[in-house]
């Protein structure tokens, strides 16, 4: 599983990813590929994938649907995102039926991100899609400002205290940027390059 991180303050938000996946071979070795995990949907939202590496497949399949569909607000995204993802899910378990016994388990995590000028007393949202077992289905929840997966509750600790604070959008960018070093140093399973990317009223930028 990779590292993201996301912040969402009254200047903007902040996503955070590597780009190490695991990836299991047919007789159990497991090989690191490279990803990078942030795919951007409009002008002014992305979706984020961890977890299983199918995920970043289907990200980019949401995205060519958000195009053709011209969708644009991030509270849009996140109505058409479940009945989409929740298709999707059941297209791998069907072909996962084929090849093995049933397991429910596919381990995907999305965070979607993005600015929404329709609310703005709200305009920075987050939402955290996922996979439950059983039953199988597809779930989301927004999050109100600091999301980490893996877990990490010294860096939110740290985050949050920036958004109470009401740090500019930069402070919160080094900081999660040296959280994101120390956390690869100590870990294994994640690696570069480290992608680093703020949503603004001004759209996506790339830091």
């Amino acid at each position: 599983m990779g590292q993201l991180i996301a912040c969402a303050t009254t200047g903007g938000i902040l996503v955070a990813s590597d780009s190490r996946v695991e990836f299991f071979e047919p007789d159990g070795a497991i090989r690191f590929m490279t990803q990078d995990h942030i795919i951007p949907l409009t002008s002014q939202a992305v979706l984020a994938s961890a977890g299983a590496w199918e995920a970043q497949d289907i990200c980019k399949e949401f995205a060519a649907f958000v195009k053709a569909e011209g969708l644009t607000d991030i509270d849009d995204l996140i109505k058409a995102a479940i009945p989409f993802f929740t298709g999707k899910h059941d297209e791998i378990l069907r072909k996962l039926c084929t090849i093995s016994p049933p397991d429910p388990i596919i381990n995907m995590y999305l965070l979607l991100a993005g600015y929404s000028p329709k609310t703005p007393d709200n305009p920075y949202k987050l939402f955290v899609i996922w996979d439950r077992p059983k039953p199988p289905k597809i779930e989301y929840n927004q999050v109100t400002h600091i999301f980490t997966l893996p877990r990490r509750m010294g860096l939110e600790f740290t985050l949050n205290s920036l958004v109470a604070q009401n740090a500019p959008l930069a402070k919160v960018v080094d900081t999660a940027k040296a959280g994101m070093e120390k956390l690869a140093a100590q870990d294994e399973h994640l690696g570069p390059p480290f992608h680093y990317v703020t949503i603004t009223d001004q759209g996506i930028n790339r830091v």
